[in-house]
């Protein structure tokens, strides 16, 4: 169940949110990047630190779900397992990490995202610095050396052979951590796709066929997996059952092993891949409580593991990946769950007359909303899966809005608390070792 601090008066701050929406911008823009005279700006921090300040004085309730508990106990855990493994400052450091990144950005959208209005508002901002990122990556495939107009922005590769790989300012320097961005923006096209009159069904198309464009000029494979594989999960969650759908996400780990295992006989950047991903399940296996230590996985291997899964249960050992891994499949599970009660509530022609007709409506759009961030979170799923990013700020920003959905869902039909609680969350951390168990199997058969 979620906790949270008694109040007698709830307490919504607009304040609180118009930070957030300028660290969010600050986030994912990176206005501050693209002048040389302010590139070292700390706004996103300073933006962080008003939000939070404003959120403790001037919101209430003050929110905690699962996943809350589940990353703030991954702190300990990191500087004890740095401790353990030679470096407890080097623990220290790598938790101080995690909470700027993760803890506390987590809390913040959680808590501040109170209205689908307020929802719409950073998707738009999303999509925005979607189209920024793939029209400076257009600018990149034709410039000399492939700068874009992007401070010192520039695509990567054999440039002299042609390839140029998109990037962006910020965190986004890689096409990797862009073109997982493109396809976790995909879904927010389809949302306002499918909301929109005819001027906005055309500018939705417009971006998805950009974020297409985009998702390629990155070169990213597991980006383009991820795309495609958003497109495999519609139709087994719109169309399968249950069982179906469970079958296919344990058979998932399995055909990606496969798919990398087939490259590698052509590709050896495929093959050092399947090594990075053996050492990691060597690494959980040689230190199951505390892992190698969080940041110390290129030391051990020479290489990143290229899978966020198998990255963190090696470094973090059965405790640590059970909690990051945890809160994912639960955001992801609890999405789900909501959307099979939807679609068994319009099934079964439950009477919505009875309803206040403002609610029946909010009820609809929660629903439609949750269905769109259930997917975006499935797209970092996918793209995760061959880059190491578990611990990016794009997922926990995601991860937020998926459960400010949740939040907004239960307090609107608080018959599916049942969905989002402490015992399916603690059922997730052993539900988030399928992946781990499908890939070790399938290394072990020689795949």
């Amino acid at each position: 169940m979620t906790r949270q601090l008694p109040q007698a008066k709830e307490k919504d701050s607009t304040l609180a949110f118009f930070f957030l929406f300028l660290y969010t911008f600050a986030s994912l823009i990176r206005p501050h990047e693209m002048w040389q005279t302010s590139v070292d700006w700390i706004i996103i921090k300073v933006f962080a630190i008003i939000t939070f300040c404003l959120v403790l004085v001037a919101q209430r309730p003050l929110k905690f779900p699962p996943q809350h508990w589940m990353l703030f106990l991954l702190l300990p855990l990191i500087i004890m397992s740095g401790f353990f493994n030679g470096s407890g400052m080097f623990g220290i450091d790598e938790a101080n990490k995690l909470l700027v990144s993760a803890v506390i950005p987590l809390f913040l959208m959680t808590t501040c995202i109170t209205t689908i209005k307020r929802q719409h508002i950073l998707m738009v901002v999303c999509l925005i610095a979607a189209m920024l990122m793939v029209h400076n990556g257009y600018v990149q495939q034709t410039a000399f050396q492939g700068f874009g107009w992007a401070l010192n922005s520039h695509s990567v590769g054999y440039i002299d052979l042609g390839e140029r790989r998109i990037t962006y300012l910020g965190f986004f320097n890689d096409p990797n951590d862009l073109g997982m961005f493109l396809v976790m923006n995909i879904p927010f096209a389809i949302y306002f796709y499918k909301k929109g009159q005819f001027l906005l069904k055309l500018t939705m198309l417009v971006i998805l066929a950009a974020l297409t464009y985009g998702i390629y000029l990155t070169g990213s494979r597991g980006s383009m997996l991820g795309a495609g594989g958003l497109v495999g999960i519609y139709i087994l969650v719109v169309n399968a059952g249950p069982k179906l759908f469970i079958s296919a996400v344990i058979l998932s780990p399995i055909a990606a092993t496969v798919v990398a295992s087939l490259q590698s006989n052509i590709d050896a950047s495929a093959n050092g891949r399947l090594e990075a991903w053996y050492a990691g399940i060597q690494m959980l296996l040689s230190n199951p409580i505390f892992g190698i230590g969080k940041g110390n996985f290129f030391d051990y291997h020479g290489l990143v593991a290229h899978n966020s899964y198998i990255h963190v249960a090696g470094e973090l050992g059965v405790p640590g990946y059970s909690l990051w891994g945890g809160a994912l499949i639960f955001t992801i599970i609890t999405g789900y769950l909501f959307i099979k009660a939807s679609k068994v509530n319009n099934n079964t022609g439950i009477d919505t007359s009875a309803l206040d007709e403002d609610k029946n409506k909010a009820i609809k759009n929660e629903q439609m909303l949750n269905k769109t961030l259930f997917f975006s979170m499935i797209g970092f799923m996918i793209t995760g899966f061959f880059i190491s990013r578990m611990f990016t700020l794009l997922l926990f920003i995601f991860m937020g809005m998926a459960i400010a959905s949740h939040i907004r869902m239960v307090k609107l039909k608080p018959e599916y608390q049942e969905y989002f609680n402490n015992s399916l969350a603690l059922r997730s951390m052993g539900y988030c070792w399928v992946v781990i168990v499908a890939v070790y199997i399938s290394l072990k058969l020689g795949l």
